[in-house]
């Protein structure tokens, strides 16, 4: 592995303690203000959030029939693995659920193995045995992809990752039509094939990545750069790379230590974590920074500032920084619930099978916690977080008021 990510680090801070002292106290005003600019911007948030009394107009709206009002931009789409390319699992448009619903309809698959990619009016559902592909209004299915035919008997399961679809520009696609077959769905697997990209509309396969190792398993779930011109993945050999969408051509590759369990991906940089507990930040290939925390890493977020939040087995959650302080701790909440994280309109919800929390996201104080078995990756939308496990159970998230379960 590259040696460069320490030495960034060093290098860093020796430019930073031989600045002059004017320009560091300069810097330290700047900081300051963006700091306070920050927390005006969060205060506004905070009024702009519905209380609970609003919760429950909408709920009662809802069940009589009359929605609340959705914007017109808004989308229900769920295209990535955690709804963007910085992992926040958050759609700030208010288009979930509020009241309990109903079962519209149930099929019988596979041992689930990731979150399930929504866009326009098809499911892309990852199981131990196959994708599928569900239409969603009927739970019609599409189209599947099964594991590979040679795959050796005791080699364990396939198991799919959660996909991420992206769409692309007609013209980008010389040859592949328009509408659907301008969409491609990225899949890592597990049974040496790497990663797959399939035409969305029929599941054929457009290209496969496989980087020709003693093992090429993605199970970290693939992640579209910050503007969907690139693919990152990484595999449990500890290969990160980011490919060209189109030809699944590398455009550069960075080796890390251990097996590669998260990505997340903000503005020009990509996050990595590894089931050994290590964060790595990487620009363009090269590290930028490395950290070593409390747990193997589960999830990732990355916020607009370029701090990253961390899930971690056993180790708590974490803030990190970005900018100057790169990989610093900002803070560590070490009895959250902190195996899978969502950060939603300055809160971080967090699940670990047993419990869910909600923590502040500049302090990491908790301010609510919820007990159940949700062992599902939390998510969140407008102002409302949806845990699920045994139950389905929908919260405000100033409050962690339950909404109504299913």
């Amino acid at each position: 592995m590259p040696p460069d990510c320490h030495e960034r680090v060093d290098a860093l801070h020796h430019v930073q303690t031989a600045l002059p002292r004017g320009v560091r106290r300069g810097r330290r005003v700047v900081a300051r203000r963006l700091r306070r600019q920050r927390r005006r911007t969060r205060r506004r948030r905070r009024r702009r959030s519905k209380s609970l009394r609003d919760f429950r107009a909408h709920q009662n709206s809802e069940s009589s029939g009359d929605g609340a009002p959705v914007p017109e931009d808004a989308t229900t789409d769920w295209p990535y693995p955690r709804f963007d390319a910085q992992g926040t699992a958050y759609n700030p448009n208010p288009v979930g659920p509020t009241a309990k619903p109903s079962v519209r309809w149930s099929v019988e698959g596979g041992w689930p193995t990731g979150r399930v990619a929504v866009v326009g009016d098809t499911a892309y559902v990852p199981t131990a045995d196959a994708l599928l592909a569900l239409d969603t209004a009927s739970g019609d299915e599409r189209w599947r992809v099964g594991p590979r035919e040679d795959t050796p008997e005791n080699y364990g399961s396939p198991r799919f990752t959660s996909p991420a679809v992206v769409t692309h520009e007609a013209d980008d696609r010389s040859g592949d039509g328009q509408g659907e077959s301008a969409r491609t769905v990225y899949v890592g697997t597990a049974d040496r094939r790497g990663l797959l990209a399939l035409d969305a509309a029929t599941g054929d396969e457009r290209w496969r990545w496989n980087p020709g190792a003693s093992t090429s398993d993605v199970r970290a779930p693939p992640v579209p750069t910050y503007d969907a011109d690139g693919i990152a993945v990484g595999t449990d050999e500890g290969l990160v790379a980011v490919l060209d969408p189109e030809t699944g051509a590398e455009r550069w590759r960075f080796e890390v230590y251990g097996a590669v369990s998260a990505l997340a991906h903000s503005f020009t940089t990509l996050t990595v974590g590894t089931t050994g507990g290590e964060v790595y930040t990487l620009y363009d290939g090269r590290g930028f920074w490395r950290r070593k925390v409390g747990g193997a890493v589960e999830s990732l977020v990355a916020d607009e500032s370029g701090d990253v939040y961390v899930g971690t087995f056993g180790g708590g959650a974490y803030r990190l920084a970005g900018g100057l302080h790169a990989g610093r701790t900002r803070w560590r909440a070490a009895d959250a619930a902190s195996i899978r994280l969502a950060l939603a309109d300055g809160v971080v919800v967090g699940g670990d099978g047993a419990r869910a929390t909600g923590l502040r996201s500049r302090t990491g104080d908790r301010r609510w916690r919820v007990e159940g078995s949700f062992e599902a990756p939390p998510a969140a939308s407008g102002s409302v977080g949806y845990l699920a496990g045994d139950d389905v159970v929908a919260v405000t998230l100033d409050g962690g008021v339950g909404l109504g379960d299913a």
